[in-house]
Formats: C-alpha cells, sequence, structure tokens
C-alpha cells in the first residue's frame, strides 16, 4: 500500500465509521455495530475501496491495545479479583461448550476430519473483549459487579485461546502435543499478569520526577504512549495477547489501584490522572479503527450461497451464539444478570481471526471454510452487542424494581 493509498483509506476508515456509528447510538443500538458496517460498506463485500492491508492491521491492533488501556484506567484489581471464581466459571463453561459442541458438528457436517473440527471449536471459543467492553463502557455498566464478570471471563478466554492456539499449532507443526511448552506458556502470561501492574506503577513515580517542571511538551501522552507500547511488547514477548499490555499498563494507572506498597507511597492521582485524560483523545481516534477493520476484512462473496450453504452456516452461527449465552449461567443469581453475562461472551473478534488466519496459512482449514468461520466470527460480532445491549437493559429495570420495592 503507497502512502496515498495509506491516507485515503484511512480518511474512509474514520469517516465511514464516525458517521455510521453515531447513527447507530441515534437509534439506541451499539456504536460497534455501525463501525462493523462500515467496514463492510467500505471493503471487498461492497464497495471494495479499503482492502486488508499489513500497515491497516497494525493500526487496528493499537487500537484495540489504547481500548484495553482505557478500561484499565476505570477498573479495581480488587472488585476484579472478587468477581474471579464466577469469572472464571463463566469462562471455563464458554470454552469447553463451543469446543464441544461446534466440534462435534463440524464431524458429522463440515469435514472428515477430527483435527479440523476440533480447531473450528477451538477458534469459536475466545471472546472478543474489546467489543463487550466498549458496550459496557458507554452503558455505564463497566465498574459494576457483572461487569467485573464479564472482563474477569474474558481475559481468562483470551489468555486460553493464547494456549489453544499454541497446543493446536504444535500438534500440526509436530503431530503430537506439548505439554511442557503449553505449561510454560501458561506459567509466563500468568506471571506477567501479577507483576506489570506493579512495576508500571514504580516507574510512573520515576517518570512524574523526573517530569521537567515548566514542560509544555505533552510529557504525559509521551510517558503513556512509551508505557503501552513498552508492555504490550512485553505481552507479546511472554506469549500473551499484545492487547493485555494496554490493559495492565491501565490498572497501573487506576486510581482503585491497590498493593501492599500503598501505605508507604502517596497516590500520585493528579499525575495519572492527567495521562488518562491525555490520552484518551488517541483511543477514540485509534479504537473504531479496530471494529471498521473487522468489517473490511470479510469478503461475503466467497460464500455458499446453495440453500444446503446457507442453512449450515445459519446453524453454525447459531450455536456459536448459544454456547457463549449458555456460559452466562454462572453469571449470576437472576436471568438478566445471566443474559448480560451470557451476550458479553458471545462477539469473537481478534483471537477468532487469528485462529482463522493462521489455520488458513497451514492449510487445517481450506478456503470454503476459512470464509465461513470468518462469517460466523462476523455474526457473533454483530448480533452480540446487540443481544447485550437489550439485556442491560432489561438488567437495569430489574435493579430499579428492586430499589422501588
Amino acid at each position: 500500500m503507497t502512502v496515498e493509498q495509506f491516507i485515503i483509506a484511512l480518511c474512509l476508515i474514520l469517516l465511514c465509521g464516525k458517521v455510521l456509528g453515531s447513527l447507530f447510538e441515534r437509534l439506541q443500538l451499539p456504536a460497534v455495530v455501525g463501525e462493523i458496517l462500515a467496514g463492510l460498506l467500505l471493503g471487498p463485500t461492497l464497495l471494495n475501496v479499503v482492502t486488508p492491508d499489513a500497515t491497516l492491521a497494525v493500526l487496528a491492533e493499537l487500537g484495540v491495545i489504547l481500548l484495553l488501556f482505557s478500561i484499565g484506567c476505570e477498573t479495581s484489581i480488587k472488585r476484579l479479583s472478587q468477581a474471579g471464581p464466577r469469572a472464571a466459571a463463566v469462562a471455563t463453561l464458554g470454552i469447553a461448550l463451543p469446543i464441544i459442541v461446534i466440534g462435534l458438528s463440524s464431524v458429522y457436517l463440515v469435514t472428515d476430519s477430527h483435527f479440523t473440527a476440533i480447531y473450528l471449536g477451538c477458534a469459536l471459543t475466545a471472546t472478543s473483549i474489546g467489543i463487550s467492553l466498549r458496550v459496557l463502557g458507554q452503558t455505564q455498566q463497566s465498574q459494576t459487579e457483572v461487569g467485573n464478570v464479564i472482563l474477569g471471563a474474558a481475559v481468562i478466554d483470551d489468555i486460553a485461546g493464547v494456549i489453544l492456539l499454541s497446543l493446536l499449532f504444535n500438534f500440526a507443526s509436530f503431530g503430537e502435543f506439548d505439554l511442557n511448552s503449553s505449561l510454560i506458556l501458561t506459567a509466563k502470561v500468568l506471571l506477567f499478569l501479577i507483576f506489570t501492574p506493579p512495576l508500571t506503577r514504580g516507574l510512573l513515580y520515576l517518570a512524574r520526577a523526573l517530569k521537567p517542571l515548566a514542560d509544555k511538551s505533552g510529557y504525559e501522552v509521551i510517558i503513556t504512549m512509551v508505557l503501552i507500547c513498552l508492555f504490550s511488547w512485553l505481552a507479546h514477548l511472554f506469549g500473551a495477547p499484545a492487547l493485555l499490555g494496554g490493559f495492565a499498563v491501565g490498572l497501573a494507572l487506576s486510581r482503585q489501584f491497590t498493593s501492599p506498597l500503598n501505605r508507604y507511597l502517596v497516590n500520585p492521582f493528579p499525575f495519572t490522572h492527567k495521562m488518562e485524560l491525555s490520552t484518551q483523545a488517541l483511543v477514540d481516534v485509534f479504537a473504531p479503527i479496530f471494529f471498521v477493520y473487522v468489517g473490511i476484512r470479510l469478503d461475503l462473496s466467497q460464500l455458499d450461497f446453495s440453500s444446503g450453504g446457507i442453512t449450515l452456516l445459519i446453524f453454525l452461527s447459531i450455536l456459536a451464539i448459544l454456547t457463549k449465552l449458555a456460559a452466562g449461567l454462572f453469571g449470576g443469581p437472576k436471568w438478566q444478570t445471566k443474559a448480560v453475562v451470557g451476550s458479553a461472551m458471545i462477539p469473537r473478534g481478534e483471537v477468532g481471526l487469528v485462529f482463522a488466519e493462521l489455520g488458513y496459512q497451514m492449510g487445517i482449514i481450506d478456503s470454503k471454510l476459512f470464509t465461513e468461520l470468518v462469517v460466523i466470527i462476523a455474526i457473533t460480532t454483530l448480533i452480540g452487542p446487540m443481544l447485550l445491549k437489550w439485556s442491560i437493559r432489561q438488567h437495569i429495570s430489574a435493579e430499579k424494581q428492586e430499589q422501588r420495592a
């Protein structure tokens, strides 16, 4: 892609994403759905004026990293840990059901290869953390108890997705599962998540101390981006999704950050709050690029439009939705809470697309299966936010009725 092509592509992505996102918000629908449809409009499916490109993919990845940073800034480690057992139960069920149900269905309906069938099931395990949490943020539910359950489950989902991908990659490459390397990967990811927030917090005190008194050069936003990029790179180095690096830095900036050293160190809230505010404009610019790019990557012209092909696609999409919706059974005591948690688990996104791409490159799935898998991911990405918005309304209504009673 030339510089001129990149500039006009970025112009169209930002413009169409903003226009359709705002339109969907006016219609009381999640903005993210409008942004994904903007990608469908611009991409190969309809106008074909913007095509998938490595440069745009990097911008999209940066967008979701910044989005997770923003979410981390508002997250309490204490509340997140309190939601841990329930989040783990939701994540476990949300991982097991797609592998079993979609894997078995694929053996009978899609492919003769058991490994390919398992791969399809695994590809639909990981929830798109960015999509659901953005809807929660727009409805002021991201810092509630149910929001923490969803966040915890989505983080576990993402980590499990990376580990599953590693296992399947090893098997496809060497014909056997390497248990030792998978256990080492799991340990590295967990250690990264445990030690990154306090380490980042220490660097924040250092950055504050080194700030020139009369500095007006955007010191805070530069330091924030340096930390986000550094720890996203370290997350990738540790074998974790890069977006977890952005999330960990956000946790360190959070006003609700807690550690044993808090009693000895004054909370640098004025400095960290300024860092968060100065970075918000970057989040607002780059986060929509990710969602528009999801739509651009879809090419619906490659689908099998025969009655049998469409029926199979709809059936697998329904299974993909129901197996995640069922994960909400552990989300809370009331059906409204269960519906919110289950709906938030439905959208697949970046990890699912990585599964699809790697499986296609390695010959595990052919071009037809690749397109069908990406379309199923897209369907869940479109249906999930709309169902989540509806279930949140039911949840809020039930809470208001309780308060009146």
